[in-house]
């Protein structure tokens, strides 16, 4: 009797840098005007290239000190304004879980902060720029090193971020149901994969979820809000006063301006 090959184990495909980066972005000298603007949410990389101008963060009245020239900032519960005068500004802003890839750790400790790079990645190898190339570029090799080092995927945290993302109203208490896991457990987990309480990662991921969609056609209000779980205008309101500490329609004014959002 022909005996039967075992199956082959399944494995995870190999992580790519799509399934960290959510977005590059690149800002030059000459079209600098009034720096770029953070729009809250999860982590960024960054690095400052030339320059004679001290570069500095501030969110609502509070600036920062001179920032570290290649940078790690953490996750922001609000919107803040990066000045970086005279320097070219490459930046990648990470998806929500990669945290826990590329560093693992407490990211609470690093929100609304910025640290250099190096302070939370001391052996990943040095990000070398080049002012003619692009972020893209500038952070492949960084970044495919971090990736082989990286053991896996947080399984928990991915699927915690399609529990959020997949149903607009769902509640901490549902979440956690659905992760087999205390309440007490979620607010840990949260906390040190995202750096935010989970009603706030709730709130936050829902609000930029919206955010996006409403910036393009601001015709969609209603039935946009309406998707997300939003009850009326007042109540989406509060939030854009809560993250962006401006109405919509300020905020539509200052990036008419400011055209830069990272």
């Amino acid at each position: 009797m022909e005996r039967s090959s075992p199956s082959p184990i399944a494995r995870a495909p190999a992580l790519a840098s799509g399934d960290i980066v959510a977005r590059y972005f690149a800002k030059r000298p000459p079209s600098t005007g009034h720096g770029t603007l953070l729009l809250p949410g999860a982590p960024r990389l960054y690095a400052l290239l030339g320059g004679t101008s001290d570069a500095r963060l501030t969110t609502r009245r509070r600036t920062s000190g001179a920032l570290p020239r290649i940078g790690f900032i953490g996750p922001t519960m609000k919107i803040a304004h990066l000045e970086h005068g005279d320097a070219i500004l490459f930046g990648v802003r990470l998806r929500a879980t990669a945290w826990t890839t590329l560093f693992g750790g407490d990211l609470s400790r690093f929100a609304d902060r910025v640290v250099p790079l190096s302070a939370i990645a001391p052996s990943a190898p040095p990000l070398v720029c080049d002012p003619d190339a692009d972020p893209t570029a500038a952070f492949a090799p960084w970044l495919a090193a971090r990736l082989a080092a990286a053991s896996d995927r947080d399984r928990r945290a991915q699927r915690l971020i399609e529990l959020v993302d997949a149903d607009p109203r769902t509640t901490v208490a549902a979440v956690a149901a659905a992760l087999r896991i205390t309440p007490q457990q979620l607010s840990v987990a949260c906390l040190h994969g995202f750096g935010l309480p989970p009603k706030r990662l709730l709130m936050l991921r829902r609000f930029m979820r919206v955010l996006r969609r409403l910036l393009p056609d601001p015709t969609a209000t209603g039935r946009v809000l309406w998707e997300a779980g939003y009850v009326d205008h007042s109540h989406f309101a509060k939030d854009c006063r809560r993250f962006l500490d401006m109405s919509l329609h300020g905020f539509r004014q200052r990036i008419g301006d400011v055209h830069d959002l990272a």
